[in-house]
């Protein structure tokens, strides 16, 4: 197994959430309860020895800087919450910054291209494209997130070193200006503008991470990251973000964004097999009590109930973008670290989530990730598991080695 990938850190480390917030009336939202990331394994990374290490490129305050920031400085240290703080997305409507070319062409590429892989219909695509940049010009969080998730899709598809590696970095100047919105506030009620503002950048934080994985995964010198490690990091911080997120839900929808939360028409695209696939892992999990007193039957059942939700959706006819986030919520946190110690049934019901990602891979920003987490599983468990992975790996098409 290789080393983990350690380079989420120190945003994993700016997101401490201690109980449930109110909102605030200079212009922030808080953030709700939920257990705080305590991402130990992470550190940063060293590209002092790549050969495009020493790229100038200018960051977006007009600065320059001769090496590139490390990969895990997605957040300055002096915005570091203290434990007691609840962590806030300030979304406020005085401009701070000039615009400059580059962040024109990276405007334009939004509204000609990275917009559409936000949206799942024609009117969601009108909002992505024309109404949410409109509202980014008031809130300069919201617009440094839409720049940045541009900027790294300019960078995926950059397959000259330089240029790509450029496009990375300035991706990650941008990210880091949108979460310098998150910290402690006070608690009064948001305005709608505000809510819209604030609901529009969480949906773009929460994919950002996933495509700048992938991409920057690509640049690798050293060797592949851990996949299962690296997805634990992504899905931590997208726990947090989703759930702040639902804070502004009921807001959203009586507003202008209404048509981006609104219930979509489900039209089943396959045959529903998800009863007898939730029924055979709920069995699995009895066998699996009934042989071993430490094992954690309520943590598993709680995370099967919510992922059969997800698979009846999926299988529905469902956009994956609707729900596909959602889970990693709405389930037991212990989950997660059972993950984390390879526990082998835990590994199975992930590969089982890995479906719902694996049918956002036309999407750039999720690309394989279903797929690496699946053939991860795999790889870790022995033949004796195989029985329940076939359907994860008969619904998603892939093939392995012995099969």
């Amino acid at each position: 197994m290789s080393a983990p990938n350690k380079r989420l850190c120190q945003s994993l480390h700016e997101y401490q959430i201690v109980d449930v917030g109110a909102l605030s009336l200079n212009h922030s939202i808080i953030m709700p309860g939920l257990p705080r990331p305590r991402p130990s394994r992470l550190e940063s990374k060293n590209r002092s020895g790549s050969s495009i290490s020493s790229i100038s490129t200018a960051s977006t305050s007009g600065s320059s800087a001769s090496t590139p920031p490390s990969m895990t400085d997605l957040v300055p240290p002096s915005k570091r919450l203290m434990e007691e703080e609840r962590p806030v997305a300030k979304i406020g409507s005085e401009s701070q910054d000039s615009c400059n070319l580059q962040d024109m062409e990276l405007m334009m590429n939004w509204c000609t291209r990275t917009y559409k892989s936000m949206s799942r219909d024609e009117p969601a695509e009108a909002l992505w494209q024309t109404t949410i940049p409109q509202i980014s010009l008031r809130f300069p969080s919201l617009r440094h997130g839409l720049l940045a998730l541009s900027a790294l899709q300019l960078a995926g598809a950059n397959r000259a070193p330089q240029r790509k590696w450029r496009y990375l970095v300035t991706a990650r100047e941008h990210h880091a200006e949108a979460l310098k919105g998150i910290h402690p506030d006070g608690e009064a009620e948001l305005s709608q503008a505000q809510c819209n503002a604030a609901f529009a950048l969480c949906c773009v934080l929460l994919v950002w991470s996933f495509g700048y994985c992938l991409i920057d995964d690509g640049m690798e010198e050293d060797g592949k990251p851990d996949v299962l490690d690296e997805f634990l990091e992504v899905f931590e911080l997208t726990r947090w973000i989703v759930r702040a997120m639902m804070t502004t839900m009921e807001r959203v929808a009586g507003g202008e964004l209404w048509p981006l939360v609104r219930p979509a028409t489900l039209r089943p695209t396959m045959p529903n097999m998800s009863r007898l696939v939730v029924r055979a892992m709920q069995r699995q999990n009895d066998i699996e009590a009934s042989h071993n007193p430490a094992h954690e039957r309520g943590v598993y059942e709680n995370t099967i109930e919510h992922l059969s939700h997800c698979l009846e959706q999926l299988m529905n006819g469902g956009e994956p973008k609707d729900f596909v986030f959602c889970w990693t919520f709405r389930i037991p946190g212990r989950f997660q670290d059972l993950v984390r110690e390879r526990e082998p049934f835990a590994l199975v019901v992930l590969a089982h989530y890995a479906v719902t990602l694996h049918h956002l891979r036309d999407t750039w920003w999720m690309g394989n990730w279903g797929a690496r987490i699946l053939n991860e599983i795999v790889d870790i468990l022995g033949t004796e598991w195989r029985e329940l992975l076939s359907w994860p790996i008969d619904a998603t098409g892939c093939s392995f080695p012995g099969q």
